[in-house]
């Protein structure tokens, strides 16, 4: 990999000697300078730099006011000072810089502050992958979790001769209030008694398709083959199966015309 390096300095002589030493550096590559803070920030918020090198005492804003702004950015770049102002390194560390160079500059130095780079950029795309991965996995078992809803979601459990029947809604036709249990009648023609309350059971079972046409029944909308009138604004409900004709309460009557969109 190959750093990307953005020297800040306003002296042109020091930007000139920087600027060979660098270049002496494998994989480094130097994207842009500067001779002054304002004109540096202004470079990372426009280009990707990886490290920045960073002169102290600048004019219109000097180092350390700079690498405040700069960790301030998304997604700030690393920043060493390169200075020789050696009384200043606590200030500097105290803000986070990578390193502290005094100059003269040596080579030698420098290297070892561009590998601290190196490993540094490494170790936050590793991080960031691992967030990544992880994040990714956490949303893939949310989905799969809110799939696994969406299938049980349909189904209604009916405890049975010491088992449990999942009955899927879809297959559900009526269901019948008889006593302390409620009668589930399912397309085949198979019937079943619940502990359920039809009141459980409303709350239960999908709006869209099924809708309680009656104090003692809930009725699935998808098999209803006739709706007859029964005179004074009463109704019958002919379902498709042909085992019940269900009573449409003169109350429910208006409200089950405008769920099926009836004129």
């Amino acid at each position: 990999m190959s750093v990307k390096v953005l020297i800040v300095d306003d002296d042109e002589r020091e930007r000139i000697v920087l600027r060979y030493v660098v270049e002496q550096i494998k994989d480094v590559t130097i994207v842009g300078e500067a001779v002054h803070g304002l004109e540096a920030l202004m470079f990372c918020q426009e280009k990707k730099v990886d490290l920045v090198l960073l002169d102290i005492a600048m004019p219109e804003m000097g180092g350390l006011e700079t690498a405040r702004k700069l960790k301030e950015m998304k997604e700030p770049p690393l920043f060493a000072f390169v200075t020789a102002r050696r009384e200043m390194a606590v200030d500097a560390y105290d803000l986070g810089a990578l390193d502290f160079i005094v100059k003269p500059i040596e080579q030698q130095r420098l290297e070892k502050t561009i590998e601290r780079a190196k490993e540094r950029i490494v170790h936050k795309s590793y991080v960031e992958e691992i967030v990544r991965d992880r994040l990714k996995e956490r949303i893939d078992f949310m989905l799969q979790r809110y799939k696994n809803y969406e299938v049980f979601s349909n189904k209604l459990p009916i405890r049975e001769k010491g088992k449990i029947v999942l009955l899927n809604q879809d297959d559900i036709v009526y269901c019948e209030s008889q006593g302390k249990k409620v009668f589930i009648c399912t397309k085949d023609g198979t019937g079943y008694l619940s502990n359920y309350t039809l009141n459980e059971l409303e709350s239960r079972l999908d709006h869209t398709n099924f809708f309680r046409a009656h104090q003692a029944f809930i009725v699935n909308l998808n098999y209803i083959k006739e709706i007859v009138n029964f005179g004074e604004g009463s109704y019958i409900l002919h379902l498709n199966n042909g085992a019940k004709n269900i009573i449409l309460s003169r109350s429910r009557a208006k409200q089950l015309r405008q769920k099926m969109g009836i004129q």
